[in-house]
């Protein structure tokens, strides 16, 4: 992502957020804990568990988080905590991060934990078995993209689409007592707060008989529409430039309570001369690999009771002026003139 935001690397301001220090491959790292600092909710819920519970991490990234909002800040405690022994090896960004967050307190970590059912259905006599799974994150096959340019919404639709077995790949089941035809598919059970997607960069070559990595383009958008109209808005991405033997790990992040986006690059943070998303709703990138969603659920909400009552009280005032079309409201496909609160048509729709 940081291919698309040119950054001011020369200011003169005083830098607005401190970075971290590379002990020498840990790049994966700073940009995974540089999301986490930026994610206030979790910032929060260490900082309150730490005195609490001491056989977690916790109390290593509240002294983490503290030095970071006064000067750039050392990771020493965390790569021993995470028992990290070598720091000049390169490792996987979305690794770390799901080490960081099963050895956090769950007051803290289940911000960004999710639950997915595997739903098998019987097509013969209907019956549904469901099993549930725990995610951390969504992981996005590029390599079954058929395009040059991969979509994070197609994406997450062939995800959650189901899939059908027949013929030799029948499936058991209990109730007709016998093998017969079914759609498997995974149904979101719980939304988390945060939704992280993994752009699965990395995958293993029988050609190669190796990993390679995967650099296809990805329209990144900003804003989802999950099922059961759950909204999310995008407030920080990890990159991935480079090759798997030298590559390097970089972060780009929205500010809190802002929509300023900001360059993480070890100990160096910039502010984005390019601002993303200011025009259209979807970015394209060729190094973005993990993508954080924040649950937008009170916001649209507001946006949706607002636009109602704007429908209303336009009806109202047509119906008192005598006009023939009562029905004739101010809206445009995306956008309400009134309140000018946007709806489902202004972000990419799934479902």
């Amino acid at each position: 992502m940081s291919g698309w935001f040119p950054c001011n690397l020369f200011s003169s301001q005083a830098p607005k957020y401190h970075g971290l220090v590379n002990q020498g491959a840990t790049c994966y790292l700073n940009s995974v804990l540089q999301v986490l600092f930026m994610t206030k909710d979790f910032r929060q819920a260490v900082e309150r568990s730490a005195d609490e519970n001491r056989d977690t991490i916790d109390r290593h990234l509240k002294s983490l988080f503290s030095d970071l909002q006064k000067h750039s800040a050392y990771t020493h405690n965390i790569t021993k905590a995470l028992g990290i022994d070598t720091v000049y090896e390169q490792r996987d960004a979305a690794e770390y991060i799901e080490r960081i967050l099963r050895l956090t307190d769950e007051s803290a970590s289940e911000i960004f934990h999710g639950l997915l059912s595997h739903r098998t259905k019987c097509c013969k006599c209907g019956a549904e078995t469901d099993r549930d799974e725990a995610f951390w994150h969504l992981p996005l096959a590029l390599v079954d993209s058929c395009s040059d340019v991969y979509s994070v919404v197609d994406g997450i639709r062939d995800f959650l689409r189901a899939s059908v077995f027949s013929g030799e790949d029948q499936i058991y089941c209990d109730s007709c007592d016998d093998k017969v035809d079914a759609t498997a598919q995974y149904v979101m059970k719980h939304h988390p707060d945060v939704l992280t997607l993994l752009l699965k960069r990395f995958e293993f070559s029988y050609r190669h008989m190796s990993y390679v990595k995967i650099s296809h383009v990805v329209d990144v958008p900003s804003t989802i529409e999950m099922p059961e109209r759950q909204m999310y808005k995008l407030y920080a991405v990890v990159d991935h430039s480079g090759d798997l033997r030298g590559g390097h790990y970089t972060a780009t992040i929205k500010d809190e309570g802002g929509d300023r986006w900001y360059h993480f690059n070890d100990s160096s943070v910039s502010l984005c001369d390019f601002q993303p998303f200011q025009v259209v709703n979807t970015e394209k990138s060729q190094t973005a690999q993990l993508l954080f969603y924040r649950k937008e659920e009170a916001v649209i909400q507001d946006m949706s009771t607002n636009h109602n009552q704007c429908e209303d009280a336009e009806k109202t005032r047509q119906r008192d002026e005598g006009e023939d079309d009562v029905e004739k409201v101010l809206f445009t496909a995306k956008a309400c003139y009134l309140c000018r609160c946007y709806l489902a048509t202004d972000c990419h729709k799934l479902f």
